[in-house]
């Protein structure tokens, strides 16, 4: 039964919040990825609130990305990563790897 994948494995990807087999702890990751979101999407509040959503008065960082779940593997992806600022795709991926940090750290 998979628990944790070595660092080594997985820490080159920018883009990978979990590797296990356990839900309720993807679940939490998830969780704290998406509390993340929601401090950069206010952090950068102009671009969101004069951004390109045209349903809507504010845009949302969160409809710009999306998870993945496979084999015991939660990664996130940008929709379309053109719609989206860089420092904004850059900031998100901080935050992916803070996480993936926060996870060994946690695992030690």
């Amino acid at each position: 039964m998979m628990k944790r994948v070595p660092a080594a494995n997985w820490m080159s990807f920018n883009n990978i919040l979990y590797i296990g087999d356990d839900a309720k702890h993807c679940i939490g990751i998830i969780e704290k990825f998406n509390e993340r979101l929601i401090e950069i999407e206010q952090k950068y509040s102009g671009w969101f609130i004069s951004g390109s959503y045209k349903y809507a008065a504010h845009d949302k960082l969160q409809r710009h990305i999306h998870y993945h779940f496979e084999g015991g593997i939660a990664i996130f992806k940008f929709k379309n990563e053109d719609e989206i600022p860089a420092i904004i795709r850059r900031e998100c991926v901080t935050a992916c790897r803070e996480l993936a940090f926060e996870q060994l750290n946690y695992a030690s």
